[in-house]
């Protein structure tokens, strides 16, 4: 087993509050990190992040007044650094069973909950080097995999992603040589599975409400299916896919259009599924999405059973239930 040399890595620490700052990084030069960025200001975090490209991010999410979760999403999606698969420990002082679930699903690779020891610290990391977990991409969510954890079925690819932490640490030349080429691959293949993904989402979405019995039992949650067509479009637009942006541009007039009731008609929802088939099959140079269509009638199968079971004590929808499609992840 490699040497550990936690003096290699860098670290970029955000904490609002200044006394909790300073016990953090603290806690971080008694592990053994001396190269450690620490910020107060938001802004200044996520330019310091995007300047430097740390090796390791540590950051407090339950600050009042400051919402740090939108930027792990960003860096995930690869909007916010070189490094979307940058190690990424959230701290939190809130032990509120909902709050350590945002943490988590905006795609932190852990969250510890305050206080907490320096050897606790130090062993959480420690794992994050030597056992860290594999991604998944799904339609709202690229992080690490923790399906094992929850027992929740899914379909969803993992994705081997590289840890610059452990070479760093590590001091692998080889592993930090092939880094750049190893992020760039691995961002693509991300980034081809989220447009997969959220055009699934619609695809789904859409199906269910062409279908009378379902669209009857249960209401699109629109605000849902137009932000899932505005990240596609966006997710297309940042991968300089051109006649893919497009056809979903006209995707999300289409859906935008959904607001009007005389706009939701069969014909326009099938106008919509085929606009996110044809976004996808633009971005993936002809690839149909066919492969995916196992799985989008499992999804479809599995939601139309459960609007259709109109018997509360049977975990039911209710008729006229909002219904947020879970597809695609």
């Amino acid at each position: 087993m490699a040497e550990v040399d936690y003096t290699k890595a860098s670290v970029c620490l955000f904490d609002p509050v200044h006394v909790n700052l300073r016990t953090t990084r603290y806690a971080l030069h008694e592990i053994g990190f001396r190269e450690i960025d620490s910020h107060s200001n938001l802004k200044d975090f996520e330019k310091a992040i995007r300047e430097n490209s740390p090796a390791l991010i540590v950051a407090e999410s339950a600050s009042p007044g400051v919402d740090i979760l939108p930027l792990i999403r960003n860096i995930r999606q690869g909007k916010a650094m070189p490094n979307p698969f940058v190690t990424l420990i959230l701290t939190s002082w809130i032990r509120d069973g909902a709050h350590v679930r945002r943490a988590i699903s905006s795609g932190a690779d852990d969250v510890i909950v305050r206080p907490f020891s320096t050897a606790f610290a130090e062993d959480r990391i420690r794992t994050l080097i030597k056992s860290r977990k594999p991604f998944v991409v799904t339609s709202d969510y690229i992080g690490p995999d923790r399906r094992e954890d929850s027992k929740r079925p899914s379909d969803a690819p993992v994705v081997r992603v590289p840890n610059t932490l452990q070479a760093t640490v590590e001091g692998d030349e080889e592993a930090l040589a092939r880094a750049k080429g190893w992020i760039n691959e691995a961002r693509k293949t991300v980034e081809s599975e989220r447009v997969r993904r959220l055009a699934m989402r619609i695809v789904v979405a859409m199906e269910l409400q062409a279908d009378p019995a379902t669209a009857r039992n249960a209401a699109m949650d629109l605000a849902d299916v137009i932000r899932t067509a505005r990240e596609l479009r966006e997710t297309l637009e940042g991968a300089a896919r051109l006649e893919a942006m497009q056809v979903a541009e006209a995707l999300l007039e289409q859906v935008r259009a959904f607001k009007r009731k005389d706009e939701c008609t069969a014909s326009n929802f099938k106008l919509a599924k085929e606009l996110a088939v044809g976004a996808y099959a633009a971005y993936a140079n002809g690839e149909s999405i066919e492969r995916s269509q196992d799985e989008i009638g499992k999804t479809v199968a599995t939601l139309r059973k459960r609007l259709l079971s109109r018997d509360g004590l049977g975990g039911g929808v209710a008729p006229g239930a909002t219904l947020h499609t879970a597809a695609a992840g």
